[in-house]
């Protein structure tokens, strides 16, 4: 059930802050078992290195079609690609894209970035460059198994279904050549409705328990509710996070969420995908996560 357990990037957020390079921590964590790894967008790495050098990269977008960036994606490991579609005031630019794929060759990467999913957009151009680029990204970082997730963490009030749908509706259709999964994240309406949500628009889910407890421990909604609603092939990732009256935790310890139930819901109704640990930022956010596979292996 753990083989597939891994990080949401902001847990490095304390270290990324301090100085470390985004690469070394993708190779250190890498190294101790950690395979499978979302790329959290936000200011903690846009205001890195890396996160400048992800800039650059949606800067270049323009200078190529679609078609082109998905040649690009599929084939930035041959010289021909180089030679034949990259531009030459690119050409550092992917070679040092190049240098991190193959650094994180045995590394399953997707990405995830926080967007208004659930607002109505009378014109929606804008909102769909924003999706296009978003997808263009997330293939670039893996385009064999490309996945990208969508979070309202902002949205409160009641759900509009046909906004929502539409919208995802919408995104799906954008760049409808490139094999991407698209993925809504539960935060502040109750998981069901996202469930619900992602059913209709034919979209995935990634679930996140820990978002659906208040500070005070009462969830928006029951987990049985979910989980008896839920079907576990819509499931695209579940994400391992801890909440207690103190908040979200560094590491994955005893609070609010049941993780040993969870477990037991996902290996019986045969759960495939990935685990992922989005603990609090610590400066020893690789501490933080060896303990948290320490605490599930004993459930």
């Amino acid at each position: 059930m753990l083989s597939k357990l891994g990080i949401v990037t902001n847990i490095w957020a304390t270290r990324i802050k301090a100085g470390d390079r985004f690469e070394d921590l993708v190779e250190q964590f890498g190294k101790n078992g950690f395979k499978y790894m979302e790329i959290r967008d936000g200011d903690y790495l846009r205001q890195s290195e890396f996160g400048r050098f992800m800039s650059e990269i949606e800067a270049a977008m323009g200078r190529y079609s679609d078609n082109e960036w998905k040649q690009i994606g599929e084939g930035i490991e041959k010289a021909e690609v180089f030679d034949a579609i990259i531009k030459p005031e690119d050409q550092e630019l992917f070679k040092r894209f190049q240098g991190f794929s193959q650094l994180a060759a045995d590394v399953e990467i997707s990405y995830a970035m926080a967007h208004p999913w659930l607002n109505l957009y009378k014109e929606p151009n804008a909102d769909n460059a924003t999706i296009i680029q978003a997808k263009k990204l997330a293939y670039l970082f893996c385009p064999e198994a490309a996945r990208m997730r969508l979070v309202d963490p902002e949205f409160t009030g009641d759900v509009d279904m046909s906004t929502a749908v539409s919208n995802l509706k919408r995104y799906s259709a954008l760049l409808d050549s490139y094999p991407i999964i698209l993925a809504i994240e539960n935060a502040q309406p109750p998981a069901t409705i996202t469930f619900d949500v992602s059913e209709q628009a034919g979209v995935k889910l990634a679930y996140d328990e820990a978002n659906t407890y208040g500070i005070d421990g009462i969830p928006v909604n029951p987990p049985e509710a979910f989980w008896d609603a839920v079907k576990i092939d819509s499931l695209t990732s579940v994400h391992i996070k801890q909440k207690t009256a103190d908040g979200i935790t560094p590491e994955i310890r005893d609070g609010y969420v049941d993780f040993k139930a969870i477990l037991g819901r996902l290996k019986k109704g045969g759960y495939g995908n990935d685990l992922l640990l989005e603990n609090a930022p610590t400066d020893r956010p690789l501490e933080d996560a060896i303990k948290s596979r320490e605490y599930l292996m004993k459930l």
